[in-house]
C-alpha cells in the first residue's frame, strides 16, 4: 500500500528515539555539541595513560623516556570515546546503515584534515621521522583536536537531518513563533542542496550519454565537472523564478490565517529525552569545573 503525503514527510515515526520532536532533537544536538568542545579542553594523557592513538611505529619498546615522552602529551584523548556515542545514537534511531553511508564523506574530509595537519603543523617534541616526514607534537595534538572536532559537529548535524525532514523543521520553526516567510526561505535553502545535488547528475548522465569522458582520474573529472557549471547554475535561476511564480500563484504572500497540511506528532520519549540530554551536559560541564579546581 502506497504511503500518504503525511506519512512520507514524518518518517520513521515507529522508532520512538528517531520520532522524537524536532525541537528535542535539537536539545540533543546542541548537548552533544556543547560536550565535545568540553571534552576538547580536558587533556588526560598527563596521567601515564597510554596512547592508543598513536600509531604503532611510535612505539619504541623498551625506552622509558620515549614511552613517557608519549603519555605526556596533553591531548584531550576523551574526544576518541566520546565519537563513539554517535553510532550508537543511530543505531537507536534506526538508521545505522544510512548514517555510514552519510558519514563516509566526513570520514574522508576528516581523514585529509588530520593527515595535512599531521604532518605540516610544527611545535614541540619530534615524535617521529621518515626522511623528510616529520611528527610533532604540536601537530599531532592539533590534529586530534580538528579531526574529531569535524566528525563529532558533523555527525551530529548528519543525524539531525536524517531523522527529520524540512517539512518537519519548517513546521517546528513555525510552533516555535518564526515566521512562515523566514521558515521557508530556511528550509528552502536546505533543500536547494538536495536539488543542486540531484540536477548535478542529471546533467553528468546526459554528458555521458553523448559521449563525453565523464569517469576517470582527477583531470578527466575536472574538466568534465566545469562545463556542467553553466547549465546548472541556470537550471537554480529558472527553478527559483518558477518556484516565486508559484508560490505566487498559491497566495503565499496573501495576508490571512493560514493553514497546515499536517501537525507534528509526539513520539512520548521528548520529556526523557530532553532531561537526559541537559543532565549529561551539567554532569560534563561540573566534571571540568572541578578538574580546572582541582
Amino acid at each position: 500500500m502506497e504511503k500518504t503525503f503525511v506519512e512520507q514527510i514524518q518518517i520513521n515515526k515507529s522508532n520512538k528515539i528517531c520520532g522524537l520532536h524536532p525541537k528535542t532533537k535539537l536539545v540533543i544536538l546542541i548537548s552533544y555539541s556543547i560536550c565535545s568542545f568540553i571534552f576538547m579542553t580536558l587533556n588526560l594523557t598527563s596521567l601515564d595513560i597510554p596512547l592508543l592513538v598513536i600509531p604503532w611505529f611510535v612505539i619504541r619498546h623498551g625506552q622509558d623516556a620515549y614511552y613517557n615522552e608519549l603519555t605526556n602529551l596533553n591531548i584531550p584523548i576523551l574526544v576518541i570515546p566520546w565519537f563513539f556515542v554517535l553510532p550508537i545514537l543511530a543505531l537507536l534511531s534506526g538508521i545505522l546503515k544510512r548514517f555510514l553511508k552519510g558519514f563516509k564523506v566526513i570520514f574522508t574530509v576528516s581523514l585529509i584534515v588530520f593527515l595535512v595537519q599531521l604532518f605540516l603543523i610544527p611545535g614541540g617534541a619530534e615524535l617521529w621521522r621518515f626522511y623528510f616526514l616529520s611528527i610533532y607534537q604540536g601537530g599531532l595534538k592539533s590534529a586530534l583536536i580538528l579531526t574529531f572536532m569535524i566528525t563529532n559537529i558533523a555527525g551530529i548535524f548528519l543525524w539531525y537531518f536524517q531523522t527529520t525532514t524540512n517539512q518537519e523543521i519548517s513546521r517546528a520553526l513555525e510552533e516555535s513563533g518564526m515566521n512562515y516567510k523566514a521558515a521557508f526561505v530556511f528550509t528552502s535553502s536546505l533543500k536547494m542542496i538536495d536539488v543542486l545535488g540531484k540536477n548535478s547528475r542529471t546533467i553528468m548522465n546526459a554528458q555521458q550519454a553523448r559521449g563525453v569522458e565523464t569517469e576517470g582520474n582527477i583531470l578527466v573529472r575536472a574538466k568534465a565537472f566545469f562545463p556542467s557549471m553553466v547549465p546548472l547554475i541556470l537550471g537554480a535561476v529558472i527553478n527559483a523564478d518558477e518556484k516565486a511564480l508559484t508560490l505566487e500563484a498559491r497566495g503565499f504572500n496573501y495576508q490571512c490565517k493560514k493553514t497546515r497540511l499536517f501537525n507534528l506528532k509526539k513520539s512520548g520519549w521528548e520529556k526523557q529525552a530532553t532531561l537526559i540530554s541537559i543532565g549529561i551536559t551539567i554532569i560534563v560541564l561540573g566534571w571540568r569545573i572541578l578538574w580546572q579546581i582541582m
